[in-house]
């Protein structure tokens, strides 16, 4: 018993920041000994649960206000990601001939032909390999993946792809600097959500 009193009293004086009473053969003869510390223990109490809930109520609008700030920031974010996609993409479209406007619309690909080799491109609207070189029958010869580094829009990339491919000397420049994948037996073509 005497461990769990003086623990009490630690765990009081943490939370009252007062001194403990004394214990009851410190106290005067005349005072009532379990009434007033059990009333001054109640009161104490009373007065520690009541700074612990203001405590509580500050930290818990701090938390809520960092969330709300966190959630502002990331809206903000995709607000301004979505603005960057939609200035890319119509520039993309306003770079593509009505032929390669409605294929891509349609297809969420078009074809290029190289500057320099004559090759035909097939550029998807994809991160990864999406440029697939193509034989004088359609089928895929082998990938190629160029991209720039940081957060530039796909199509940004797109066009400067398309750019790069279509000019004799930046054409081979960049198929010196793609990495090359072999060809895949079903090339899945992904829609993007900004293609209506």
């Amino acid at each position: 018993m005497f461990s769990l009193n003086g623990a009490w009293r630690a765990v009081r004086r943490f939370i009252v920041g007062s001194p403990v009473p004394p214990p009851a053969a410190q106290q005067e003869a005349g005072e009532p000994k379990v009434v007033n510390w059990c009333n001054g223990g109640l009161r104490a109490m009373r007065s520690a649960s009541r700074r612990l809930h203001d405590c509580y109520a500050q930290i818990k609008e701090q938390v809520e206000e960092t969330q709300r700030n966190r959630e502002l920031v990331w809206q903000d974010l995709m607000r301004k990601d979505r603005r960057a996609n939609r200035r890319a993409l119509i520039l993309l479209m306003k770079l593509l001939s009505p032929e390669q406007r409605q294929e891509f619309r349609r297809f969420g690909y078009f074809h290029v032909m190289g500057g320099g080799s004559r090759d035909r491109y097939r550029i998807r609207a994809d991160m990864v390999a999406n440029i697939d070189v193509l034989r004088d029958d359609g089928a895929v010869k082998y990938r190629l993946c160029v991209l720039p580094t940081g957060g530039v829009p796909l199509y940004d990339v797109m066009a400067a792809q398309m750019l790069h491919l279509q000019d004799a000397a930046t054409e081979q420049v960049l198929l010196q600097q793609a990495n090359v994948y072999p060809p895949q037996r079903k090339v899945e073509i992904s829609r993007s959500v900004w293609i209506a």
